[in-house]
């Protein structure tokens, strides 16, 4: 038993340094787009929204990276960043105005 709690917390141990100490949230992650990329940052959900990484991980999103594909339409029908960005809970990813809060300008395109 006291084996399996020392593991247990190793394990959660090395889970939390990998993630908080120049892991995976203090990265940000670039979504290819043909509409123009898309920076996720980890940082400002989970540091500053406070959310735990259990909020989106694994019920909206797979944690390994370019796991999940979807589209605008699933976004727009609840679903992965639609969960949220729905109007009421942040801003609506529905709305015209709000495009260009995730899908940055291209590369070389003018403005």
């Amino acid at each position: 038993m006291k084996r399996k709690i020392t593991i247990g917390i190793l394990t959660l141990a090395t889970l939390l340094a990998g993630c908080f100490e120049g892991g995976v949230l203090n990265k940000d992650l670039i979504f290819k787009s043909e509409n123009g990329n898309v920076t996720f940052s980890h940082v400002y959900h989970v540091k500053v929204k406070k959310q735990h990484c259990s909020y989106c991980h694994p019920k909206l999103f797979k944690k390994k990276f370019g796991a999940d594909k979807f589209t605008m339409k699933d976004i727009w029908e609840g679903k992965f960043c639609g969960a949220c960005h729905n109007g009421s809970k942040a801003f609506s990813a529905k709305d015209p105005k709000n495009c260009s809060r995730c899908h940055k300008q291209k590369v070389g395109e003018a403005k």
